[in-house]
């Protein structure tokens, strides 16, 4: 009971700090915005540790909790370089690769969750790729069409980036299409709410930051807003999952 409390704090606490985050790091970052952001990061962090301890699906014993926990330590990595008072182009290429890192933890660990029901499926399924084909397109179409200019030596990156988001977004989707088709109906809400809506809450985040970095909309505080509040539901989201994969009914574990 002690434990599941402390999970419910840390979820609280989040509609504290994202707040004051928001608060101090508008129009500018600076230092005090800097400390709520990892304050923040630290609790979707804290989440996932404690949903580790509370479902029992510990690290050593359940790929997906280890694959997930990593994937939010480099959430909190990426955090930590993006929000650093400064614009050397170093910094950030480091925290947009703690999330390239982070989104590449997360696609293993659906696909281990994937192997569980259906373990002789390939890693990537047709309609996985032409998902991210789509989704990629789409992204191109918007920067094409918006007329967006950047530096030379970002696009590569930025391409890359948004493959993997695509990637891990098709995946949670294949993961949670799968479950439901398999008829693990007890936490299939759940796992819709944590995973897919958490996936789809991650790329909409990626998306609005992509606009106000890439599309002159920095002065834009409601997509900033947006942005934020999107970005660490997500995290949580993913978190929580944990207490939905692997579970009892349907594993015997």
């Amino acid at each position: 009971m002690v434990w599941k409390i402390l999970f419910a704090i840390v979820v609280a606490a989040e509609f504290v700090f994202v707040p004051l985050f928001l608060k101090y790091s508008w129009p500018d970052k600076c230092w005090k915005s800097f400390g709520f952001k990892m304050i923040c990061s630290a609790l979707f962090f804290s989440a996932g540790l404690l949903a580790m301890k509370i479902s029992g699906h510990s690290a050593s014993s359940s790929p997906y909790t280890k694959l997930i926990l990593w994937g939010l330590f480099f959430g909190w990595l990426g955090d930590m370089f993006l929000h650093l008072i400064t614009d050397k182009i170093v910094v950030f290429g480091l925290g947009l690769f703690a999330f390239l890192g982070g989104h590449i933890f997360y696609i293993f660990a659906f696909q281990r969750a994937i192997e569980r029901t259906y373990p002789d499926k390939p890693f990537f399924a047709w309609y996985e790729i032409v998902a991210v084909l789509v989704l990629v397109g789409l992204v191109v179409l918007y920067a094409v069409l918006k007329k967006i200019k950047g530096k030379a030596y970002m696009a590569i990156p930025v391409v890359l980036y948004a493959v993997t988001i695509s990637a891990m977004l098709a995946k949670a989707f294949r993961y949670c299409i799968g479950e439901w088709l398999y008829g693990m109906n007890e936490h299939i809400v759940m796992l819709f709410l944590t995973i897919a809506l958490g996936a789809v809450l991650f790329v909409l985040s990626d998306g609005s930051l992509g606009m106000i970095l890439f599309a002159g909309q920095k002065k834009n505080r409601p997509l900033k807003i947006f942005n934020i509040a999107t970005y660490f539901a997500a995290q949580i989201l993913l978190a929580s999952s944990i207490f939905f994969v692997y579970t009892p009914v349907l594993y015997g574990t």
